[in-house]
């Protein structure tokens, strides 16, 4: 679970040089392509906020800055954790609509195993993008689709900065909670399994975005050698 935070670090800076690279032509082009996953964005910390005793004051998908959209609400009825919990809203929200609707364009997610080792599960990022990249129909039209709606849910997935700053105090006493219970002997699987779902989620975000990144990086090395 420790793996969390770096996951959500990896899938912010790929998102950002993705907003970089997409963005560099037409801003209004690119906001209206990543339309889908503003909106499963905002849509997560909406619901998520309402699930956590808040009232929603503002929605918008508009950009503001440099956001794509944005979400207002009153302060969660659980402080602190209804803060956080709302924060990582579409780090799950993002992937499950991804992996929902990957049966029906002919893409399969390998689930990651659930592990501490963070060399493994990186490997097993790198891996599976590559693998997404190689197993994908390229004479199917679905495929493109596919490709287009990881790119925007995967990137919609990703945390803003204002997400990292309101999670960081609540996944370090959640962490902290439950590195004391595991040292006084408490048995909390249920949590580890909680969070192997929530990597599980973040991995699925990242494979895609991860393969569209690289497919991005050799279309500009290509223009740049001719």
């Amino acid at each position: 679970m420790f793996i969390i935070p770096l996951q959500a670090i990896v899938l912010y800076l790929i998102s950002e040089y993705l907003h970089r690279s997409l963005s560099y032509g037409s801003k209004t082009l690119y906001v209206i392509l990543m339309l889908p996953g503003t909106i499963a964005h905002e849509l997560s910390h909406a619901f998520v906020a309402l699930l956590m005793g808040a009232r929603i004051t503002k929605f918008s998908v508009i950009p503001s800055g440099d956001t794509l959209g944005h979400v207002e609400y009153t302060a969660p009825k659980i402080p602190l954790i209804g803060n956080t919990a709302i924060s990582i809203a579409p780090l799950i929200g993002c992937p499950a609509i991804l992996l929902i609707i990957s049966g029906y364009f002919g893409a399969h997610f390998d689930l990651p195993p659930g592990s501490i080792d963070i060399l493994a599960e990186l490997r097993f990022i790198i891996d599976g993008a590559f693998s997404f990249i190689t197993g994908l129909d390229y004479l199917n039209w679905k495929t493109y689709v596919f490709i287009y709606l990881a790119l925007t849910l995967g990137a919609g997935a990703a945390p803003s900065k204002t997400d990292i700053i309101s999670m960081l105090p609540g996944l370090i006493i959640i962490f902290a909670a439950i590195y004391a219970l595991n040292y006084f002997g408490f048995n909390i699987g249920y949590v580890n399994n909680v969070f192997s779902w929530l990597s599980a989620a973040l991995t699925i975000a990242i494979i895609p975005l991860l393969a569209v990144t690289v497919m991005v990086a050799m279309l500009k090395l290509i223009a740049a050698v001719k």
